[in-house]
């Protein structure tokens, strides 16, 4: 692994609208995003397929979605637990990077209260189909700064 994940931001990653285009469907650079981010960073899942600490679900759902398995880095993020709010799930004394299509007014408020609203990089599959491969330009830029 390059760099000192110390320096560099945790990533919380949602799946539906974010890595996943549809339901069977990766968004155009989430494989490359998932493997990246999974080989240079401290990264947990931060969706409904997820919230209950168990990882499993996640990751079957996810590897729908691209003919390749994509399990070996898919087993490398680690699983939240959380019930209302996803920002429950947050470790906001580390810096972080959060991956979602859809933040509640109630967890933007929380954001914004720590101080971190502009942590969240919302996700528009929608607007922007390629945006995943954008993000993975923001991790490389990331690592490269590190380094």
């Amino acid at each position: 692994m390059s760099g000192d994940t110390e320096t560099k931001p945790t990533l919380y990653l949602d799946i539906d609208g974010v890595l996943l285009a549809n339901e069977s469907n990766l968004a155009e650079g989430a494989k490359e995003f998932i493997k990246y981010a999974a080989d240079n960073f401290d990264v947990y899942w931060l969706t409904t397929h997820c919230m209950d600490g168990d990882p499993n679900h996640a990751v079957e759902y996810l590897n729908r979605g691209d003919p390749e398995d994509l399990t070996p880095w898919l087993n490398k993020f680690k699983p939240t637990t959380w019930s209302l709010k996803k920002t429950d799930a947050i470790d906001f004394s580390k810096p972080f990077l959060w991956f979602d299509d859809d933040c509640f007014t109630e967890e933007q408020r929380v954001l914004r209260e720590h101080g971190v609203f502009n942590s969240w990089i919302e996700v528009d599959l929608r607007k922007y189909p390629d945006q995943m491969s954008h993000e993975l330009k923001l991790l490389k830029s990331i690592v490269e700064g590190s380094d």
